[in-house]
């Protein structure tokens, strides 16, 4: 009787501190506790004190990541209990393994309460998903949601100003080819970590739309995000946005801004692709004598083989062979020449 006594006595004790404290505090000890035990009790008796959703979630994350049975029938019992709760109703759901039934509980949880943020945030979540597996597979994956686009639309009105609304805005006028609504939409869309999650499907947008200064403006922070996060190799982060931005230029005959790149960042032409591109790029301009000591050095770094560089050669022999380096350059194009050089 005493012990459990000490137990009840011990558990309110928590309650009372927990109530009292700054979450990021509580959270901080929580994280720091050794046993779970303790650890289980200190947010069971945080929960009541706090109606807000990010703390709910933050708890409700780490209960599940360590007991995601315990928490998922906490939550259920607790959604039971308070039926006319929209944010119990929404915990719950987020626990929910059956994408149908927690797609579908969100859809009603949207309906039920038009000015509940979370609902919205986890139907666009679901749908999002939804939406960017399908275009894989279905030529107008929009086709026939008219409903998800209407809940969708009355929470934008709702929460103008919120990213998920935005980035999914983005992926909806991408996809049916509105492509300055889309356009609008992303640059409206500040969250990093949204931005992170989409920046295949952003990169392609952009390449497609042939937009290089809203690229090259767009994205340097989001590839430095993605390196923060661990994500990208810092090293690898020029070449991550060269495979876009070359295109572009490419693409719009941007032969100035092409070659200034080139000259801004020399690593790339380590690479042999976008050596091909720097090649092309002096023969345009007839600089026949700076091309030949660039496939020379290509060579001679292993960028290029024998067999790429007969190639050139064979493309350009009437404008090269008048170069100061054209016999040794012919004789590294050969398969079984002595591939060393003075200027190694």
């Amino acid at each position: 009787m005493l012990k459990h006594l000490l137990i009840v006595v011990l558990f309110l004790l928590i309650f009372l501190i927990a109530e009292g404290q700054n979450f990021a505090q509580f959270k901080e000890e929580l994280l720091n506790t050794g046993d779970w035990n303790i650890a289980r009790q200190k947010i069971i008796a945080y929960i009541p004190t706090t109606n807000k959703v990010e703390e709910l979630r933050e708890l409700q994350s780490i209960w599940e990541s360590v007991e995601p049975d315990a928490c998922k029938q906490y939550f259920g019992s607790a959604a039971k209990n308070n039926p006319n709760s929209p944010v119990y109703q929404y915990l719950a759901l987020r626990l929910e393994e059956d994408e149908t039934l927690q797609i579908k509980g969100a859809e009603e949880l949207c309906r039920n309460y038009p000015d509940f943020y979370w609902g919205y945030r986890l139907y666009i979540v679901d749908v999002m998903a939804w939406l960017l597996n399908a275009e894989m597979e279905i030529p107008n994956p929009l086709n026939g949601q008219e409903l998800a686009l209407k809940i969708i639309d009355e929470g934008y009105k709702h929460f103008p100003d919120d990213d998920y609304f935005h980035i999914f805005q983005f992926h909806r006028y991408r996809l049916t080819k509105d492509y300055p609504q889309a356009e609008r939409e992303l640059k409206l869309t500040k969250d990093r970590n949204l931005l992170r999650a989409n920046w295949m499907h952003i990169k392609y947008f952009l390449v497609q739309e042939k937009n290089a200064p809203l690229y090259s403006s767009f994205m340097p922070p989001l590839l430095s995000e993605l390196i923060k996060s661990g994500q990208m190799a810092a090293a690898d982060s020029i070449f991550a946005f060269a495979e876009g931005y070359v295109g572009i230029l490419q693409e719009t005959e941007d032969w100035q801004s092409l070659e200034q790149f080139f000259a801004q960042n020399p690593v790339l032409l380590n690479s042999a692709s976008y050596f091909d591109v720097y090649a092309g790029l002096l023969a345009r301009k007839e600089n026949w004598n700076a091309l030949s000591n660039a496939l020379l050095s290509a060579f001679n770094k292993k960028v290029i083989d024998s067999e790429h560089l007969s190639q050139y050669l064979a493309i350009w022999e009437d404008n090269l062979c008048h170069q100061p380096y054209w016999q040794e350059l012919k004789q590294k194009a050969e398969p079984n020449s002595n591939k060393t050089s003075p200027h190694q």
